[in-house]
């Protein structure tokens, strides 16, 4: 049996704690911030503070896709080297990037015959996309194969939860989730939006909250209703500003006081959708 390597892109926002502790390789996804095209590598050079601190200025933000032969190229990295590869990729709702990632894997497989690429579609992304992502490398170290590693994947998909709130609702505006008019009377009226990924892999808005703490303490709740084992449970956090993460996660704690929870920073990505101030969860559940 060949031995395999487990990649992913920088859209899942793994936290450099992981990407260290089993060398996971990253393939940077790219954005642009006031016109100028960065490859985001998970805070290793783009340094996330300062991104969050241009955005709150008015600086604009894009994301696009990298091309198809780019791709082949970080593929073939490791096939040439004798090695399988099964790749966690973010949803194919939300960017050409999944499509382009087939035909790169296909037209190398088929270049190289003892190539072999698996990939798999998580229909989510940053959180729920990394929480998939740290079991699969669990399950390698535990000696798991290719296909019990990618069946476990594909089987849990659906299991994957992620909540965004967002504090500006014009950047949803910006990206077209939202109406100028929504936007408007939406902040007048201190409306917080919820966002998740819906079970066909699109980030759509699932709730309205009246104000942050509202749309906060609804997160603790939207937990204890759909995590597999409320008490007992681990919780993801994703957070723009390092003292809302940390009240945040107190805000679990005081109703879940034996949850495991770790704290990450948000990426451009997600940033550049919901803007400054966003905060979101992810957690293993019944349901999206």
């Amino acid at each position: 049996m060949r031995d395999y390597i487990i990649v992913t892109d920088s859209d899942s926002e793994l936290d450099l704690r992981y990407v260290e502790q089993y060398q996971v390789p990253v393939f940077a996804m790219p954005f642009t911030l006031d016109g100028q095209e960065y490859l985001y590598d998970l805070g290793v050079k783009v340094k996330i503070p300062d991104f969050f601190e241009q955005l709150a200025k008015g600086a604009t933000v894009s994301t696009s896709a990298r091309p198809y032969w780019e791709i082949k190229e970080f593929f073939k990295e490791f096939t040439d080297k004798g090695l399988d590869v099964l790749y966690v990729a973010f949803s194919n709702k939300l960017s050409a990037h999944y499509e382009s990632s087939l035909m790169a894997a296909k037209e190398l497989m088929e270049e190289d015959p003892e190539a072999n690429i698996t990939i798999i579609d998580t229909l989510t992304i940053s959180l729920g996309q990394s929480q998939l992502l740290i079991r699969a490398l669990e399950m390698k170290k535990e000696g798991k194969s290719l296909q019990e590693v990618a069946d476990w994947v594909t089987e849990n998909i659906q299991h994957s939860v992620v909540f965004f709130v967002v504090d500006d609702l014009n950047y949803l505006k910006r990206g077209g989730r939202l109406s100028g008019a929504s936007a408007f009377f939406g902040s007048m009226l201190d409306i917080k939006p919820i966002i998740h990924a819906n079970p066909e892999g699109a980030l759509v808005p699932a709730e309205k909250c009246k104000g942050r703490k509202k749309a906060l303490r609804r997160f603790v709740e939207l937990y204890g209703e759909k995590a597999f084992d409320p008490e007992n449970g681990k919780l993801y956090i994703a957070e723009s500003n390092e003292e809302d993460g940390k009240k945040l996660a107190e805000l679990f704690r005081e109703k879940y006081p034996e949850i495991e929870i770790e704290c990450w920073k948000v990426g451009p990505v997600i940033g550049g959708h919901v803007g400054p101030g966003v905060l979101g969860i992810a957690f293993m559940g019944k349901e999206r």
